[in-house]
């Protein structure tokens, strides 16, 4: 069923046939009569002698639905008999008309008021009428699928063959003439007379220039075909795969019920299936949308034209101008401008006698001269200022047009370059190009910028880099660049790469270096041992780690556990085994005073400090802790400087102390509750007494220390 839309579409492409119809009969001279009153009624139509003879009778009665079709009345519909004989009739007939439009406007005072001089007087004045050509192609379009639609477009242009907007055209957003409405206002031109009172023909453009106007209406009436042939083709795919369903449903059906008994070889399914691919291809074709367009009809329309040709003068130049009034419409058609294409009401003369409108005037700022946007300033790129092309200088590097005071020629390659792709050289002060210049490699390390011509720069043989601030090598005579020169810590003297040395973060030149008669590595201070007064450079030299004397290699021994260099008065040796120990790392024992190695050491049980073997006996204590019980004596813990531990403050109240000491540690003995015991060792030697260690005697060192008693 159709849907309210279609409907409506439907009726009213039936409406615009029925009314196409009645004005072909009546334009013709044949009567029309409505029998009825009812809308999109048939109609009987009375032929006169010329379409009496071109249809075989002298009336007609003709209907617009299928439904009002009887015997004895005519159907007309694209595609019908009667409309078919209607179009072929108008190919027959004449395929050009010519009419004019009446002049509804004056065009004095309009044209005076039409455009407003700026910058100019006007010098000359002329108006006069004349007429101007409007050219209406009509297009016949047909489309042709598995049904067949006929549709007539009409391509409006004027002289130039720029389209003209037609009133309800989809294919123009603005809204424009009503062609109904313009032939309708449309009569013919009056005919012109000889001197000796002959009719002159009509004068019409040239064949060529309608020609090409012909060609530009055809791309149009394309345009407009392909934006009809997306609908079109959305309403023949539904119709294509509803017959190719219906094909393919049937063959299929056949080749299903086509038995394996009756066809053995299974010729009879190839052939159905070989058919229904020529059936499918058939259809495809059959609805495959063709497009026909043709000319049918031109009609040339003459509109009544005012002209008001003006001569502009600013007192150097003078410039034509017209200004047109369309008397029909009242259209006015002022000057465009040269840059922006816009017509303009107020019109300016730029320097070049170009048109110009306000937005695109543009003044130059050393000529003071105006110059359209076309022409142009452009602003310098060092001061900005905007200057027209006489004025300024276009920069060889960057392009921009630079003013006269900020540009000027590079000395190195001649080149006009502006001062912002210039700089100076720092040195000498001469500018030119960028890239004639190089940074500055000291003022670099120093993160400043500085540009140096290749006159000022100096390539420094240590770096490479190149640079002004150059020095002289004071042992060379080289010249290097200031990153490059040290100042000897001794002399003074200033000196290039390979002339100096970095000792201990500190630059000799090679003229204060020593060379050490050991290594024969050069060195600014040499040592003498204090023994034999051999000289030798640090690293061949020692100190004492206790004395600080340089020693020889001869005279001063490494320690190796540690790497303390001890000279041969202050090194310990081992009691037991004569091995030399380091007096500062390995101190002699509390006890004895005697220097051991870790071999012929012995840690005692209670109080954990480390002994000679001697000083520990073999029940594991140390003299000082098996002698406790003679030597020890009470003592007010509390009192001690050691109280103040925080290993040790919290233990003072629960034991009851005693106090006795060697040559270098003082122990505590705390006796608590029971059999709990306490020891905390303290260091005397320390620059501050420091507790070394606190430690709760096990049952089995109380134990060996009386059996030691």
């Amino acid at each position: 069923m159709r849907t309210k839309t279609e409907s409506a579409e439907a009726g009213v492409g039936v409406a615009e046939l029925q009314q196409f119809t009645l004005d072909f009969f009546t334009h013709f001279g044949a009567k029309v009569t409505h029998p009825t009153r009812k809308k999109n009624a048939p109609v009987r139509v009375d032929l006169p002698s010329g379409l009496s003879s071109y249809f075989g009778r002298t009336a007609l009665e003709l209907c617009f639905h299928q439904a009002q079709l009887t015997p004895g009345r005519d159907l007309v519909t694209p595609g019908s008999q009667i409309f078919d004989q209607i179009m072929t009739f108008l190919d027959q007939r004449g395929a050009m008309t010519l009419q004019r439009l009446p002049a509804r406007h004056q065009g004095g005072e309009a044209l005076m008021q039409a455009a407003r001089p700026v910058n100019v007087a006007i010098a000359g004045l002329h108006l006069h009428e004349d007429d101007q050509f409007v050219v209406a192609f009509t297009w016949r379009i047909t489309y042709r699928a598995d049904d067949k639609r006929e549709e007539l477009y009409t391509v409006l242009l004027d002289e130039r063959g720029a389209r003209l907007p037609q009133g309800g055209d989809a294919d123009t957003t603005a809204s424009g003439l009503d062609l109904a409405e313009l032939f309708a206002d449309a009569e013919p031109p009056p005919v012109a007379h000889s001197a000796e009172g002959e009719p002159l023909p009509p004068r019409l453009p040239p064949m060529t220039q309608l020609t090409r106007l012909a060609e530009q209406a055809r791309k149009y009436a394309v345009f407009h075909a392909d934006l009809r042939c997306v609908t079109h083709e959305a309403e023949i795919l539904p119709r294509l795969y509803k017959a190719l369903n219906r094909l393919t449903t049937y063959y299929q059906q056949q080749m299903e019920e086509t038995h394996d008994a009756h066809d053995p070889t299974g010729e009879k399914r190839l052939a159905l299936e070989e058919d229904l691919r020529r059936k499918v291809s058939e259809e495809v074709e059959n609805h495959r949308l063709r497009v026909d367009l043709k000319l049918v009809h031109y009609a040339l329309v003459q509109v009544p034209v005012a002209t008001a040709a003006m001569t502009l003068s600013d007192g150097h130049r003078e410039i034509p101008v017209q200004i047109r009034l369309n008397r029909y419409t009242g259209a006015l058609q002022r000057p465009c401008c040269h840059a922006c294409g816009e017509e303009t009401s107020a019109i300016a003369i730029d320097r070049d006698g170009h048109i110009t409108c306000d937005a695109c005037i543009r003044q130059c700022a050393a000529c003071m001269e105006i110059v359209c946007a076309e022409c142009g300033v452009s602003p310098c790129p060092v001061c900005e200022r905007e200057n027209c092309e006489g004025c300024g200088q276009s920069c060889w590097a960057c392009g921009a047009r630079a003013c006269a005071e900020h540009i000027s020629d590079c000395p190195a390659c001649g080149d006009a370059v502006c001062h912002s792709c210039q700089a100076t050289c720092t040195n000498c002060g001469v500018r030119q190009c960028r890239s004639h210049l190089r940074a500055d490699h000291v003022a670099a390390t120093h993160a400043v910028a500085e540009w140096v011509c290749d006159a000022c720069a100096v390539r420094c043989p240590g770096c490479q880099q190149y640079s002004a601030h150059v020095g002289v090598c004071a042992t060379s005579g080289q010249r290097f660049c200031e990153a490059c020169l040290a100042t000897c810590t001794r002399c003074g003297e200033r000196c290039g790469p390979g002339f100096y040395q970095i000792i201990d973060g500190w630059a000799f030149c090679t003229r204060c270096l020593i060379s050490c008669p050991h290594c024969h590595t050069l060195t600014p201070t040499t040592h003498a041992c204090i023994t034999c007064g051999a000289t030798g450079c640090v690293a061949c030299s020692h100190r004492c780690a206790v004395c600080n004397e340089p020693f020889c290699a001869d005279h001063a021994q490494r320690i190796e556990a540690c790497g303390h260099v001890i000279c041969g008065g202050h090194i310990a040796h081992c009691f037991a085994c004569e091995t030399p120990v380091c007096p500062l790392c390995e101190p002699a024992c509390a006890i004895c005073e005697r220097h051991f190695c870790g071999i012929d050491s012995a840690q005692c049980q209670q109080c954990g400090q480390s002994y000679c073997r001697e000083c520990v006996r073999r029940v594991g204590l140390c003299d000082t802790c098996a002698t406790f019980h003679r030597t020890g004596e009470p003592v007010n813990m509390a009192a001690e400087p050691c109280a103040t531990d925080p290993n040790v403050v919290n233990l003072i109240r629960h034991y009851h102390w005693t106090r006795t000491a060697n040559r270098r540690y003082r122990i505590y003995l705390g006796q608590g509750s029971l059999t709990a015991q306490m020891v905390v060792v303290v260091d005397q030697q320390k620059a501050s007494p420091m507790v070394v260690a606190v430690r709760k005697v096990a049952p089995l060192d109380r134990l060996l220390g009386r059996l030691w008693r």
